[in-house]
């Protein structure tokens, strides 16, 4: 390992690797991975991070398996995994078109299974 490497923090975005600096907020590295939003709106607008400060709460995403955490007030770690509801809304349209869970590439037989491990019946 490099000194680069060592001030490099290495997480998965979305189901992609991303490398970000150490110290960089989960919003940053969300930018820096060309997510162009964490989560849709009730109308289907694309949102993100607006106040940096968590009062907004626009840049809710699910990090290692907790849903609605705020990207602007979690440092990024090592091995973090980050779910924007943009990915999976899209792995649910992708679970409906083909009948596998986008997550763990399992058929799916009664339900489409998102990457939180719910399926759009709303059961585990």
């Amino acid at each position: 390992m490099t000194n680069a490497d060592a001030a490099c923090v290495h997480l998965t975005i979305d189901g992609r690797s991303a490398v970000v600096e150490a110290g960089s907020t989960v919003a940053a590295a969300l930018v820096v991975a060309g997510v162009s939003g964490t989560r849709t709106s009730v109308s289907g607008q694309p949102r993100a991070a607006l106040c940096g400060m968590g009062v907004c709460q626009e840049c809710r995403v699910m990090i290692d398996g907790r849903a609605h955490a705020l990207a602007c007030q979690i440092l990024c770690r090592e091995g973090q995994v980050v779910w924007t509801t943009a990915a999976t809304a899209s792995a649910d349209a992708a679970n409906v078109a083909s009948g596998t869970n986008v997550a763990n590439g399992t058929n799916v037989s009664n339900g489409t299974n998102r990457p939180n491990g719910t399926t759009t019946t709303g059961t585990r």
